[in-house]
């Protein structure tokens, strides 16, 4: 990424950066600088100075007025001894502040911003143990509301003060409000009568406890996002009001659309919280604190609204799917009587929430319990509060686009982690040749604008030019995942960008996972490119066939070249023969059940055909089988994959995966032997042996293997499982449930698989005999 800066303006964004440090052909992350180019979920995780990445954990009943600074508030002003009053809120009841006797009860005073609105359980002074405490003070406390002019004009940096209480003659060192599930943002105290403060005496610690860390602040900083849906045509913005912790902003829905009598209306505030957390708690602050007072009836809230969450799994059709957790029902005060509203449920892994409301009831928006006109606005959310406990539940990182100088293959990953019971760190990868650069415009202000709009402002009013650098259209998709550090490279090599996407996850809020070193291992590349394909392309389900697999690998001064291929599948294949060139070569090779391996005699580094054979029985649609080429001095891990391309031009597939013929059922080939079992312990048809073919299954679906009798009673389960696409083989040796051999007769063997469209079900019929 490029910036251009003008007027003193810089947005600062790393999308693409050289390998951060390079130690013998390795890539390594491991220093807090390191770490600070990836993509990290502002607020969810964080790098600590030595360089480990670990998530923030979300806390309960914490102390707000701690971490002030960390949403820009602290302390507003004092009249006197300014430095001594921000140790009010340092966390040492040692330190202190006591108003100056020389200035008297004028210099009395000091005003805290908690930076953001806070939901208060309770607020607590503490006066010094070595002292009398002050004997007359007030406290009094701001929801950030601001006071107006007489043109209903906010008054910039003021606030109204809405709750006060009075204290004469105390004696107590330790003072708790009565402010619960307040709304609370200034707290100001002040001293009476300065001159009878006594010497040592001094305000210690002021307390905010409060419900807990609100996830909703910060939301759109970590990647987040709040998107509204509505039946109304104009595209409703803003949503940003709602989480910025600032109570005189508000969301709301201007209200020109009551002219749409007898259509009720209904809108969807969809929140994309940047990182799964676990949420046990919403609160919904509606205060119309944006106007005066007397208008404030004029905007309303809700008339009922439910409230759903998501951890982004998908439905059927491809959309999230969603759990209410929330239910607010209709009352009359919903609009106006009641303005803050709170929900408490079961702790639940959530990242998305929507809030569904409409804003008609019988075609109007008036409510009907209220005869005092029409709303100016409704729907009001001053603010969205989102609370929750623990570690969040999966956070996602992602590198910047790495580029590795040339035509590179990386053979693996290696990474350290620390992990709690119950938590890890999974990985994924994706590569590219080609990059885009995209030019974005910005006023002064940092809002994005048109290029030409941009051109035709004044140059002292203009904002920065940004250039981004993006993956290109070459670009694989991400990767299957990886889950042990030192797995083979899974991504398409060699290429000369690489980028890493690391997801910190854990299954419940005492778990947490950690992440302090990742690293790429670099090799030369064994060929420049290595395209593949295979011929046949269909096969026959569930039958032996015979497969060629044809590879052209290009090689250039740098490349290493192989010596052995691999093939891998997950299905059983046989090595039967391989060519080099015209010629075929004797070969030692190397089996297991789905792979095996060939070493060949020499190490190939010229261009030119290799093809080699093998059977396979395919039970499964897009079955892949995977050749990589290996260098047997670089060993195993510094493999390259080959690709699908055009390797022959005696064949047309370009590709490594076979299929089936389109349409037919999920079974196949069964075979039952013999037709009637005879148990009588003679060894000779004792048992039926069942034999079939289970096809195209992708993932495991209930499959069950059943005998009944005529009469449709069951007799004896045989498997009641799941199954997948693979050979299966059952036996039956004439017995029923309890074991007990059956009567002689007929019975019914009855194989039953719910498939991906339909359940598809075979029935035979066998015998038993004595």
């Amino acid at each position: 990424m490029r910036t251009v800066g003008f007027g003193g303006l810089w947005i600062v964004a790393a999308l693409l950066c050289s390998a951060p440090a390079i130690d013998a052909q390795r890539i390594s992350f491991r220093t807090q600088a390191d770490w600070e180019t990836w993509k990290i979920p502002t607020g969810a995780a964080e790098v600590s100075r030595l360089g480990i990445v670990r998530p923030v954990e979300v806390r309960k009943n914490i102390n707000a007025l701690s971490d002030a600074g960390l949403f820009g508030g602290g302390l507003r002003g004092a009249g006197s001894n300014a430095v001594a009053a921000a140790l009010t809120f340092d966390g040492d009841v040692a330190t202190g502040w006591a108003p100056s006797p020389q200035r008297g009860d004028e210099g009395g005073w000091l005003e805290i911003d908690l930076g953001r609105l806070v939901t208060a359980e309770r607020v607590t002074l503490e006066f010094s143990a070595q002292a009398p405490p002050f004997e007359f003070f007030r406290v009094l406390l701001s929801s950030g509301e601001p006071g107006f002019t007489n043109a209903l004009v906010p008054i910039a940096g003021s606030v109204v003060f809405g709750f006060s209480q009075s204290f004469g003659f105390n004696d107590q060192h330790e003072i708790t409000l009565d402010f619960s599930r307040g709304s609370v943002r200034v707290i100001r105290v002040e001293v009476g009568e300065v001159g009878k403060v006594q010497e040592g005496s001094f305000l210690a610690e002021i307390v905010v406890q409060s419900i807990g860390d609100n996830i909703a602040l910060g939301l759109l900083a970590r990647g987040g996002s709040i998107d509204i849906k509505s039946d109304l045509k104009d595209v409703l913005q803003g949503g940003q009001s709602m989480v910025d912790g600032d109570i005189a902003t508000i969301w709301s829905l201007q209200t020109h659309h009551a002219a749409n009598v007898g259509k009720d209306l209904f809108h969807s505030l969809i929140f994309d919280l940047g990182a799964h957390y676990w949420i046990d708690q919403i609160r919904i602050v509606g205060e119309p604190m944006n106007t005066v007072i007397r208008r404030r009836n004029r905007y309303g809230n809700f008339f009922w609204y439910q409230i759903l969450g998501s951890d982004g799994s998908l439905a059927p059709d491809g959309t999230l799917r969603w759990t209410e957790i929330a239910f607010q029902p209709r009352l009359p005060e919903n609009t106006i009587g009641i303005r803050n509203f709170d929900h408490e449920f079961p702790v639940q892994k959530i990242r998305y929430l929507k809030h569904f409301f409409p804003s008609t009831e019988g075609g109007q928006s008036r409510d009907a319990e209220d005869t005092s006109g029409e709303f100016n606005e409704f729907g009001v959310v001053s603010e969205y509060q989102i609370y929750g406990q623990g570690f969040p539940a999966e956070i996602t990182l992602t590198s910047p686009i790495i580029d590795l100088g040339s035509l590179m293959s990386v053979s693996n990953l290696e990474w350290s982690r620390d992990l709690d019971p119950g938590a890890q760190v999974v990985l994924r990868s994706r590569t590219g040749n080609q990059l885009i650069e995209e030019t974005r415009y910005y006023d002064r202000k940092g809002k994005e604008q048109t290029q030409r709009k941009w051109e035709k402002t004044p140059s002292p009013l203009r904002g920065p030019i940004v250039i981004l650098t993006e993956a290109g259209d070459d670009w694989s998709s991400w990767s299957r995942s990886y889950s042990t550090p030192g797995e083979s490279f899974r991504s398409p090599s060699p290429r000369r960008y690489v980028q890493i996407e690391a997801r910190l996850i854990s299954d419940s809020p005492e778990a947490a996972a950690s992440l302090s070193q990742l690293s790429l291992n670099v090799v030369n590349p064994i060929a420049l490119t290595a395209p593949g394909e295979i011929y046949p392309r269909e096969a026959r389900p569930g039958v032996l066939e015979e497969f060629r697999y044809f590879i052209r690998p290009q090689f250039d001064l740098n490349s290493r070249g192989f010596d052995r291929v691999r093939l891998t599948a997950t299905v059983p294949v046989t090595f039967t023969g391989i060519q080099v060139g015209n010629e075929s070569v004797d070969v030692e090779v190397e089996s297991d059940e789905n792979e095996f391996v060939i070493l060949l005699p020499s190490v190939i580094r010229e261009e030119q055909m290799i093809s080699f054979d093998f059977s396979s029985i395919v039970f499964q649609s897009h079955t892949r089988f995977d050749v990589t080429l290996e260098n047997s001095a670089l060993g195993p891990e510094a493999g390259q994959r080959v690709e699908p391309g055009n390797a022959s031009d005696e064949v047309d597939s370009e590709t490594i995966v076979v299929s089936l013929p389109v349409g037919g059922g999920v079974f196949a080939n069964l075979v039952i032997e013999p037709a009637v079992v005879t148990p009588n312990g003679d060894d000779i048809g004792d048992e039926l042996e069942i034999e079939i073919d289970v096809l195209r299954l992708v993932v495991p679906r209930p499959f069950e293997v059943r005998v009944f009798d005529l009469g449709g009673r069951l007799v004896r389960d045989l498997r009641q499982d799941t199954g997948i696409a693979r050979h299966y083989s059952f036996r039956w040796d004439g017995r029923d449930q309890t074991g007990a051999l059956t009567p002689p007769g007929l019975y019914l063997l009855r194989l039953e698989l719910a498939g991906d469209a339909r359940t598809e079900t075979v029935t035979r019929v066998v015998g038993v005999a004595y």
